[in-house]
């Protein structure tokens, strides 16, 4: 071969290989009538998921693990769920949340929402069960109920260690975050009485697919823990319900043997756990740390995480960010019940509730954000 035509040959690879790595594969976009608008484009949505070993199949089912405050999807299921539900038959992936879960709720929750349908796209149709860690439980309940497209492309919702009530930060680890009255915008959403927790709980707050909650006791960074395991229409299981003497804090949740045998019992039968059938394996499962197949020294890694993110991270300020969406929401309530009050003189279906979240939840929110 002549030394012209070698070089001409190269020159074509290096420019094919340049090319390819142009072209940006095409992702979905995902837009349907109620649902809040996505601030994020599509490609970074995308990008945010990872499938370690390949896309579901109907002979393994998906199921999207979501992680929590200041971690990543990779430091909390890589070495633990993922490989722990490959050998119980389910292909796991997983969504990494921006500035390790720090930053608004609200717009982690465009990850979460972007990705059910994504997954089950990927996955031809087949619905993915969602299991979470902490911050990710409201983010998961978050999407569903602001995203209700959401809900007919999930099977199943099982968060560990969930705070759906708020935090009381005064008794948590989590407010070792905070410097004077500066704290992340996730820390003050996740705070009890916050605008974030008013808007959640005030629109569609229940069970929308099949839900089961696990949490411990000994939690010590969701607390109350037990009033924030609180759900309408889900099934709540601690792991001292199974395991008296456990103590499991809430960065173990994410390897815990007794935590993974419910969160699988529940997986396993449409989203519904029942401690008495968990119960049938209680010995064997009391009795061990960590669950299968998982590394142990995962809680470690995310609590030496913790730790050192609360020493180095600086994005703080001084109040939540405001809620647009379940504002315009709550807003239109309140106008379509001052219509019915002035137009048709019916004062029946008055909601003071419903005008009392109006009011704290978005006004002031606006106030504030203006001034």
């Amino acid at each position: 071969m002549s030394v012209t035509r070698t070089l001409t040959i190269s020159l074509f690879c290096v420019a094919f290989v340049a090319s390819s790595q142009i072209v940006k594969r095409q992702v979905p976009t995902f837009v349907f009538e109620g649902d809040a608008p996505f601030s994020v484009d599509a490609e970074t949505l995308a990008s945010a998921l990872t499938c370690p070993n390949g896309y579901p199949t109907s002979s393994s089912p998906p199921v999207l693990l979501v992680h929590g405050t200041s971690s990543t999807g990779e430091e909390t299921w890589r070495n633990g769920y993922v490989p722990a539900l490959k050998e119980k038959g389910y292909t796991a992936c997983y969504v990494t949340l921006p500035g390790r879960a720090m930053g608004d709720m609200q717009v982690s929750s465009e990850y979460v929402a972007y990705n059910l349908h994504y997954l089950s796209q990927l996955s031809r149709a087949l619905k993915p069960a969602v299991i979470s860690h902490s911050q990710g439980g409201p983010n998961t309940q978050w999407a569903l109920q602001f995203w209700p497209s959401t809900r007919a492309v999930t099977s199943s919702f099982i968060p560990l260690s969930p705070d759906f009530e708020g935090i009381d930060l005064l008794g948590s680890d989590l407010s070792n975050f905070c410097v004077g009255n500066l704290c992340q915008a996730c820390i003050w959403q996740q705070s009890d009485g916050s605008n974030y927790f008013e808007a959640l709980h005030g629109h569609d707050f229940a069970a929308l697919v099949p839900t089961t909650v696990v949490w411990s006791k000994t939690d010590g960074v969701v607390e109350p823990a037990k009033i924030n395991a609180r759900l309408p229409g889900s099934t709540a299981i601690s792991l001292q319900d199974l395991c008296p003497l456990r103590f499991t804090t809430h960065v173990q949740m994410t390897m815990d043997a007794a935590a993974f045998a419910m969160a699988l019992d529940a997986l396993q039968n449409g989203g519904i756990g029942s401690l008495a059938r968990v119960k049938k394996q209680r010995l064997k499962t009391c009795w061990r740390i960590g669950a299968p197949d998982m590394d142990i020294n995962i809680a470690d890694q995310i609590r030496e995480d913790f730790d050192s993110i609360i020493k180095g991270y600086i994005r703080r300020m001084p109040m939540a960010p405001p809620i647009p969406f379940a504002c315009n929401i709550a807003m239109d309530r309140l106008f379509d019940v001052l219509v019915r009050r002035l137009v048709v003189g019916n004062t029946a279906e008055a909601d003071p509730d419903l005008e009392r979240r109006a009011d704290s939840d978005c006004l002031s929110g606006m106030i504030e954000a203006a001034w």
